[in-house]
């Protein structure tokens, strides 16, 4: 496995592995709140997930990288960046279903920490959620040194 910059030609591996993988997320975030608000926050989630993939395609500021296992992309990650605060983001990783837990996340994110650290910045922040969905994702970045800053968000439907 070796990971190279994304290329146009990646897309549609993306979106296909952007979709297996957040698909078991989401069912777990709708029984992780209330009924009333999923179907609000979460009204359409891969309309929210190709929205973020759009964003990301569309940004030259994120750095976009894929991971490849013989000619074919297995994974991807996004690095963007907020001098403003100090700080980069991993904005976002993803592993094919079929190729976890082989250590492709913590290579994408620790070559997004690289990426943060040549702009200048100091500090690295990753989000993920607090449900049943993200417990892998949890683990890994806990397991690379990242430090849970508590967030309470706090939802009511109106």
């Amino acid at each position: 496995m070796h990971i190279r910059d994304y290329q146009e030609q990646d897309w549609e591996i993306l979106v296909d592995i952007t979709m297996r993988c957040w698909k078991p997320v989401f069912e777990g975030m709708s029984t992780a709140i209330s009924p009333e608000i999923y179907e609000v926050f979460v009204p359409d989630w891969q309309a929210e997930q190709m929205r973020t993939l759009t964003t990301i395609r569309g940004d030259d500021e994120i750095d976009k990288i894929v991971a490849v296992e013989d000619d074919n992309v297995i994974g991807f990650a996004a690095a963007s960046y907020h001098p403003e605060d100090f700080l980069g983001q991993v904005y976002i990783v993803a592993v094919d279903p079929d190729h976890r837990r082989k250590g492709i996340a913590t290579q994408l994110t620790e070559e997004c920490l690289k990426m943060i650290k040549a702009k200048g910045l100091d500090l690295a922040m990753v989000e993920t959620g607090g449900d049943p969905g993200h417990t892998a994702a949890r683990a890994t970045y806990e397991s690379m040194g990242f430090e849970n800053f508590p967030v309470c968000r706090y939802l009511k439907r109106l």
